[in-house]
């Protein structure tokens, strides 16, 4: 995905009270497919930029095709990401390379992303789906507790950032 419709902005996130609702919502989103109890696997086939990348970050498994381009340009728009968002990209690459990618705002090719941590597996462009479609059989096999199960543990051991808001002077 390319990410959020820019041209919506004007009528979706007009004034404080839009953006309130609409990172809300992104936020509910976001937390849902993260806490999914079944696993989840991402097919990246092109662009995965801004609100795709964090909706794919967001997912258990990603499996990207060699021409797949990623990043979070949203310094160029004036726009920040929200903490649920935020939570995503930070859990599955750290601090470091979270900053990387926001501060400079550039886009990237699915090597450069395998390196980051953002993609699990780079495979030929003809081969996405059918990677991604063998990798949720594979997991489909395994037994469904067990699965679930580890799921549950990763989340409990995995340090996330504090949410809460701070103030800044």
């Amino acid at each position: 995905a390319a990410g959020a419709d820019i041209a919506e902005f004007a009528s979706e996130r007009a004034n404080a009270r839009q953006a309130k609702i609409y990172g809300n919502l992104l936020h509910e989103t976001m937390q849902a497919v993260a806490r999914c109890r079944h696993p989840t696997v991402a097919m990246i086939k092109g662009p995965c930029v801004g609100g795709g990348l964090e909706i794919a970050a967001m997912c258990d498994l990603r499996i990207a095709g060699q021409s797949s381009r990623f990043g979070i340009p949203v310094n160029k728009l004036g726009l920040t990401m929200g903490y649920g968002e935020l939570v995503g990209l930070l859990a599955l690459v750290g601090r470091a390379v979270a900053l990387e990618i926001l501060l400079e705002g550039r886009v990237f090719d699915a090597d450069e992303a395998y390196r980051k941590g953002l993609v699990t597996r780079v495979v030929p462009n003809d081969k996405v789906e059918e990677e991604a479609y063998a990798t949720a059989r594979r997991i489909a096999e395994g037994a469904p507790l067990v699965n679930r199960w580890h799921k549950q543990f990763i989340e409990r051991l995995t340090v996330t950032a504090d949410l809460a808001p701070h103030e800044w002077d």
